[in-house]
């Protein structure tokens, strides 16, 4: 059987194609006017009506909804439509989604305020309480960026992501965190990898399998996760078991402003740092240039949701899929 191909983005013309950018990279609904201005800024001339006449085509396709006067977002099957159109966008170390967050991010460690970039899955309303149990375990442990988590009834929606019906979302914080925390102080981080860290009698053995940033859509700790590769519940109750975790890199030569930015923001509720360093050794190299960069080895804020794919009580997970204000976070058992 031959399967006509084609691209996503060849059905659109170019103007509604950045009508849809404009959209899936924003947290808020946009008006036409908003839209015509973001717009203009790229190069489209167009006036109020056109931009009018595009969303009109647009919501009758399903691909948005309408909020009054607030503006348009895109429904579920518009973000769907998105992502497939800006897949390329989407490729390598800091995808556009990603640098998008960080930017957004206004997290200030020292005094845990701002808005944090968090990781989302969902769980069947039934069992919140079963999730929460589990969680309530591995918050305690040191395999995670972040002992927080939130709480998000059906029908919210959180940058692209909308918490589907029946089901509630549970959001804790991604290890891109660090990312945010050192670009204030004016450090440029790349997450070159993520892979199985193993641990046994609840010590670091090394890594086991690694997967390159470089190249993919997906994240890496999420196919990891969503594979079945991780046993974070064990490495929880008995020190022995896989988990994720993150290979960060900076330049060497800002080894110090790291190592006092990391002394500025620690506190009880960011951690998962585990290893630091001025040169990059052999071991860890994933190319000729990571021989003259520092490094720093980060547990993946996934983790904490990990166990709940592994007892399938969801095989939902998002990783770096929106922001969420830290002071609206709890620990589990505190939430009802």
């Amino acid at each position: 059987m031959e399967i006509p191909m084609g691209n996503n983005a060849e059905e659109y013309p170019p103007t509604v194609i950045e009508i849809l950018r404009s959209l899936y990279f924003s947290e808020d609904p946009l008006t036409s006017v908003e839209l015509k201005e973001q717009l203009d800024k790229r190069g489209f001339s167009i006036d109020d009506r056109t931009v009018r006449y595009h969303l009109s085509n647009l919501e009758k396709e399903g691909l948005i909804t309408r909020f009054g006067r607030k503006g348009v977002m895109l429904t579920v099957e518009g973000s769907e439509e998105a992502r497939a159109i800006f897949v390329f966008d989407r490729i390598g170390l800091s995808s556009m989604e990603t640098e998008m967050l960080i930017m957004k991010s206004d997290l200030d460690p020292c005094s845990n305020k701002g808005k944090v970039i968090v990781n989302i899955t969902s769980v069947p309303e039934e069992l919140k309480d079963e999730a929460l149990s589990l969680l309530a375990e591995v918050s305690e442990s040191n395999v995670i960026v972040s002992p927080l988590v939130a709480v998000l009834p059906q029908g919210k929606r959180i940058w692209n992501y909308r918490v589907p019906e029946g089901r509630c979302a549970i959001l804790c914080l991604s290890s891109a965190n660090y990312d945010v925390a050192l670009r204030r102080c004016g450090v440029y981080v790349e997450t070159v990898a993520t892979g199985l860290f193993r641990l046994q009698g609840y010590k670091g053995k090394g890594f086991v399998d690694v997967i390159s940033h470089s190249g993919t859509t997906l994240s890496p700790g999420e196919l990891l996760i969503r594979g079945g590769f991780t046993d974070v519940m064990s490495a929880v109750r008995t020190g022995k078991g896989c988990v994720t975790a993150a290979i960060k890199t900076f330049p060497s030569f800002m080894y110090e402003k790291v190592v006092e930015a990391i002394k500025d923001c620690k506190n009880d509720n960011i951690s998962g740092l585990f290893e630091l360093g001025y040169l990059m050794p052999p071991k860890y190299q994933m190319s000729i240039k990571d021989r003259t960069r520092g490094y720093m080895l980060i547990f993946g804020g996934a983790n904490y949701l990990a166990p709940l794919v592994e007892c399938g009580i969801t095989d939902a997970l998002s990783i770096a899929s929106g922001l969420y204000d830290i002071e609206d976070m709890r620990l589990p058992k505190e939430i009802q």
